[in-house]
């Protein structure tokens, strides 16, 4: 199984995020694949192929990063393209970094990550659309800011891949204190 640790914003805040790209003419876009407001997610830590006999003891080590930890506000605070460097493979809203969200994200390194590159860094943000092909955009990275949501629980998904794009199932919700 392809696991991975991530927050998801209610469907209305991600609605309105879409509708930030629809102003910006972004989409519709022919060569532009739109995540689903369902879909649409931050990855905290993404784990990897995992057996299923391990499953068990990687929610425990999700459970226990969580744990303590209280629940938050999450805000978009721009719309930019990613990579930064390269041929452009997606658009998203990156978000605030409050203490909690990085605190959760060290627990989840420390306790998940089986490998680690150098200069790998967290970078908070929700993949709005992605683009196929050798065809993408130019560079996109404007202000805006978005509703603020609460984050009361993180989720460990599952990723299928597929031709026609991923697609992800809850395994495990792991609340967060004072939700």
């Amino acid at each position: 199984m392809r696991l991975f640790v991530s927050i998801a914003p209610p469907e209305c805040a991600a609605r309105e995020m879409a509708g930030a790209l629809r102003e910006l003419r972004l989409v519709p876009d022919p060569r532009a694949r739109e995540t689903p407001p369902a879909q649409v997610h931050m990855t905290v830590q993404f784990i990897g192929d995992t057996g299923e006999r391990e499953l068990p003891a990687v929610q425990e080590s999700v459970e226990r990063a969580a744990a303590g930890l209280p629940a938050f506000d999450l805000r978009a605070t721009r719309l930019a393209t990613l990579p930064e460097r390269g041929p452009v493979r997606l658009v998203a809203a990156f978000t605030d970094a409050p203490p909690q969200l990085i605190e959760l994200h060290r627990r989840l390194v420390a306790r998940l990550a089986r490998t680690a590159r150098k200069g790998d860094r967290f970078n908070p943000h929700l993949t709005l659309v992605r683009f196929g092909g050798s065809a993408a955009p130019g560079r996109l990275d404007v202000p805006w800011t978005g509703a603020a949501f609460r984050v009361g629980h993180v989720l460990l998904m599952r990723s299928i891949l597929k031709p026609t794009g991923a697609e992800h199932a809850e395994l495990a919700r792991v609340a967060l204190a004072g939700r």
